[in-house]
């Protein structure tokens, strides 16, 4: 999606978790959106192995008790939802391809059976390339295709990379339509007009009475940080270094995010 927010130079020193959630207090406010991987669970070289950081299941509970909450990743909804212990929350996944609200109800924004063939065909493709190449991992969801190379050498990645980039975006240009998403160490095959941000939107027409606090790390997280914005609300960046964002905030990473949350809890 495209909004007219500009994106922030990168200027956010990094703030102290306790005092920007004593700031954002009362939690009551605010429709907290948050994404999983390096936002709730550090990154890690395979995402099978991914944990919320410690703490986060317990603050998760203590927020949700007070304010509603949305998890907004790039995982599919069943997997995330296991590592959140079943959360109760309004799920996104595949960077808002899938969609279930607070209540439990589907809103999806892609059909996975329109997508399936496309998706199939390019899976099959970007295999014929990496599968015998060491540390590639294809990782098929139920609306978007993911290529990870956190663990392949950096020789596989400049001579594969370009080729499963211009791979996808062949196959992005195919009905009904796709983007290529560049993120840490992966590169995503995503419906076009499915994105976190449009997740968000859907997700916040439920709850016209709270103000979004989106927190996220990734360049997949800039539409939701977006329309937070353009609502009134707030964007975290979880970054050890900043960037040019259109976050409004930053914190260091998934420890500092439980910090944060359990000051904005109180």
């Amino acid at each position: 999606m495209s909004l007219s927010t500009p994106a922030t130079p990168p200027d956010r020193p990094l703030r102290d978790p306790e005092e920007l959630g004593r700031e954002l207090r009362p939690p009551a406010g605010w429709l907290v959106v948050l994404d999983f991987d390096g936002t709730l669970a550090p990154i890690v070289d395979h995402p099978d192995l991914a944990q919320p950081a410690p703490g986060a299941l317990e603050v998760l509970e203590q927020l949700a008790q007070v304010a509603p909450i949305a998890v907004v990743s790039g995982r599919p909804i069943a997997d995330v939802r296991r590592r959140l212990a079943g959360l109760t929350a309004a799920y996104a996944g595949g960077h808002g391809a899938e969609l279930v609200l607070a209540d439990g109800q589907p809103a999806p924004l892609v059909d996975p059976e329109v997508v399936a063939p496309t998706l199939d065909r390019a899976e099959a493709d970007v295999r014929a390339v990496v599968d015998e190449a060491p540390g590639w991992l294809v990782e098929r969801k139920q609306a978007s295709l993911a290529v990870h190379h956190r663990l392949a050498d950096e020789d596989s990645v400049l001579e594969l990379g370009p080729r499963v980039r211009a791979l996808l975006e062949r196959v992005a240009q195919e009905p009904p339509g796709f983007d290529v998403l560049a993120g840490k160490a992966v590169v995503e095959l995503r419906p076009a007009g499915a994105d976190k941000g449009v997740a968000l939107e859907r997700i916040a027409r439920t709850r016209p009475d709270h103000l979004p606090l989106v927190v996220g790390d990734d360049v997949t997280d800039e539409d939701a940080f977006e329309v937070a914005r353009s609502q009134g609300g707030r964007a975290v960046l979880v970054a050890t270094e900043d960037r040019e964002s259109a976050a409004t905030d930053r914190l260091a990473d998934p420890d500092a995010v439980v910090r944060f949350l359990t000051a904005l809890v109180g």
